[in-house]
């Protein structure tokens, strides 16, 4: 019985040193989050953006930074360029900090000089590299790892510079063009309107998807 009693203690001394082995990254709601160290993600369309969970050590990520500005009953959204990060971290939560934007002059100024910083759960800063995942021409569809694969064998501040391209079988992430507006400003504008809404019309709108 005693050494049952022993070893479940050792066991539950131990469970915590496990469970903070890893990094948490939090992405708020200005941040589209397209990649995460070679895996495609797609940000949460309604509610709130569940914390992705990393392996400790070398991380790279590539996100949209995406403000919405009221204009009477009008609302527009400003979003940066692809912009790539790459920094070290082992047992933290990391946290975006943006500076505010009171217009859209100054987040368009933010897209062409981005100013941020990665911060930890004490809210000390993170050092890290960033660069932005430019594609010209007409922008049809993107495959934001295939991209990152090419970007990573190169020497750019926060490249991985690998040697070699690594394979991949992940589905390509689109954003197809509609008229004059995207899926992608489509989903904006659902969500911001999803979370202006009363709890009884989120609700409602909810019951109306699942009945589609």
């Amino acid at each position: 019985m005693r050494r049952n009693l022993f070893l479940a203690s050792v066991l539950a001394a131990m469970l915590p040193l496990s469970v903070a082995a890893e990094v948490t990254l939090h992405a708020n709601n200005n941040v589209e989050l397209l990649t995460y160290n070679g895996q495609s993600h797609k940000s949460s369309m309604f509610g709130k953006q569940e914390p992705v969970i990393l392996e400790n050590g070398t991380q790279q990520v590539a996100f949209r930074y995406v403000e919405s500005f009221e204009e009477g009953k009008d609302i527009s959204f400003i979003k940066s360029d692809v912009l790539v990060v790459t920094f070290d971290a082992n047992d933290k939560d990391v946290y975006f900090a943006f500076p505010k934007h009171k217009n859209k002059r100054q987040a368009r100024a933010f897209n062409d000089n981005p100013n941020f910083k990665l911060v930890d759960e004490t809210n000390s800063s993170i050092a890290f590299e960033q660069n932005k995942l430019m594609k010209s021409g007409f922008q049809l569809s993107r495959d934001y790892l295939a991209e990152l694969s090419r970007f990573n064998q190169t020497d750019a501040s926060a490249s991985l510079q690998l040697t070699a391209a690594p394979s991949t079988t992940v589905p390509r992430t689109s954003h197809v063009v509609v008229g004059s507006k995207s899926i992608d400003e489509i989903d904006y504008q659902l969500h911001y309107w999803f979370e202006k809404a009363s709890p009884e019309a989120k609700a409602r709108f909810k019951a109306y998807v699942n009945t589609q």
